[in-house]
């Protein structure tokens, strides 16, 4: 008897609306959005016209350009580092033993899910240069005398959505690092204590390398994150002081919805995917296979 489960269309047919639903969603927006780095369209024109590679030029001659990038390499990779670093430590002291680990724990991954929004409102209060928490803090222990003006400097501005960052993204790194110290067997331990290994040379002979491929996968996730956050700095900086904080998300969010130059957000929005591609599959090479 004829099925039509044998039929090699039923197959295809299962998974066409899959497809469709991607290809909507994800492969038309990027197709459309590299065609449109070789226009100039704009709402302020009346007509789209084809111009090639007149808008990568225009970046790659645009100083401007060259110093996003620059603080886009820098305040993405110091977040990376640091909520790396914060989360690996806070995921090591709840695997101790502590007591009260689950309310520590749900604690901790409530920052995960307070919106981008509110994390800059609340970091531009604490930074606040007249009233904020931080400056009364540092006033109270001797640190300053006077207020210093987080926001406003090009050398302070920059650590500042660097803070926020790592501290939107510590819960994430933390979760995944303590699912697989939680995963390690306690003989492995145990093993080594008996032998006489100390807790940090267990850490470093024992915990680290086994933790070290998921933790470099957390790392990029975040970096990955981190390149597509457009909030913080518009938020906070507005990309400021004197550009200090003007990321690539941010320059390619100013050039579609302030400048209106559809054209050339499109042009910098396909550099950027094509810098991410580069940046993971780099990471995946030299990071995550070295450590296999």
């Amino acid at each position: 008897m004829y099925s039509i489960k044998r039929h090699p269309w039923f197959f295809a047919l299962l998974f066409a609306p899959a497809l469709l639903l991607v290809g909507g969603l994800l492969l038309y927006p990027i197709l459309n959005g590299i065609w449109l780095s070789f226009t100039n369209a704009s709402p302020l024109r009346p007509t789209t016209d084809f111009v090639g590679l007149g808008n990568y030029i225009y970046l790659f001659e645009d100083p401007q350009f060259w110093e996003v990038l620059g603080n886009t390499v820098f305040i993405c990779g110091v977040s990376t580092i640091f909520c790396t670093v914060l989360g690996l430590i806070v995921a090591l002291l709840l695997d101790s033993g502590i007591r009260y680990v689950g309310f520590f724990r749900a604690a901790v991954f409530q920052v995960w899910v307070v919106p981008w929004i509110v994390i800059a409102i609340l970091w531009g209060w604490l930074f606040n240069d007249e009233w904020g928490i931080v400056n009364h803090f540092l006033r109270s222990i001797g640190v300053v005398d006077g207020q210093m003006a987080w926001l406003f400097e090009t050398e302070l501005a920059p650590w500042v959505v660097i803070f926020a960052y790592s501290w939107r993204a510590v819960p994430f790194v933390m979760v995944i690092a303590l699912a697989a110290l939680q995963g390690i067997p306690k003989e492995i331990q145990e093993a080594a204590e008996i032998d006489g290994a100390g807790y940090f040379n267990r850490l470093r002979h024992i915990l680290l390398p086994l933790l070290q491929n998921i933790v470099m996968t957390a790392a990029l996730l975040e970096a990955v994150r981190f390149l597509q956050e457009v909030t913080i700095p518009l938020v906070l900086t507005q990309g400021g002081p004197i550009g200090s904080t003007n990321v690539l998300s941010l320059f390619t969010y100013k050039a579609a919805f302030t400048e209106w130059d559809f054209g050339l957000a499109a042009a910098a929005g396909t550099f950027w995917l094509i810098f991410v591609i580069l940046f993971a599959g780099i990471y995946n090479r030299f990071a995550l296979r070295k450590s296999a």
